[in-house]
């Protein structure tokens, strides 16, 4: 049970935590409703298990090349995004965006966010290789937490969105963007 409540705790603080994942689902929130908001908030349950592979087989930390390239790639996905949001932002459902849309965009940012490879390659790593059945346990835990708090992120900034107080918010959330992206190129080239 140790390991179910490890899980929880540490999917509900990644679910939570100030990154792009949370950024772009706040987003599709803002501009897009509910239904891509959700979609965005499911990339963990795609994107995190290539991290938990490659964890379990590699078991050891990324190379500092590999994470400059995907802090880099990660970058330049986050300015594309904040950029696409500024230009077709005239009003909050000015543009149509599919769910798909979002789940895509929100596995892409995932994929190249590092902190999640990180995650898995120390933490998520040192639970992996624990005796069965507790490895199981740690991920019934990690991921309704991590998905669930993304989701209540989600559904909440939804439910708000139409309030004239949030409209500006969303075009925030897309200056946000290119800041991450340009802080994370930055962190890319840095020697």
């Amino acid at each position: 049970m140790e390991a179910l409540v490890l899980g929880l705790t540490l999917g509900l603080w990644a679910g939570v935590n100030p990154g792009p994942l949370t950024l772009l689902v706040i987003r599709q929130a803002l501009s897009h409703g509910a239904r891509p908001a959700l979609m965005a908030s499911l990339a963990p349950l795609l994107t995190d298990s290539a991290a938990i592979v490659l964890a379990f087989f590699l078991a050891r930390e990324l190379p500092q090349g590999l994470t400059r390239a995907l802090e880099a790639a990660g970058g330049v996905f986050l300015l594309y995004l904040g950029y696409k949001g500024l230009r077709g932002q005239a009003t909050l459902d000015s543009a149509p965006h599919t769910s798909t849309q979002s789940l895509r965009d929100a596995v892409i940012v995932n994929l190249t966010n590092p902190h999640m490879y990180l995650f898995w390659f120390t933490v998520g790593l040192s639970q992996l290789k624990r005796p069965l059945p507790e490895p199981l346990w740690f991920i019934l835990g990690f991921y309704p937490a991590i998905v669930g708090s993304k989701a209540l992120i989600a559904l909440t900034v939804a439910r708000v969105r139409q309030a004239t107080w949030t409209q500006p918010l969303a075009r925030y959330s897309n200056v946000l963007l290119l800041a991450l992206g340009s802080y994370l190129l930055f962190l890319s080239a840095r020697p």
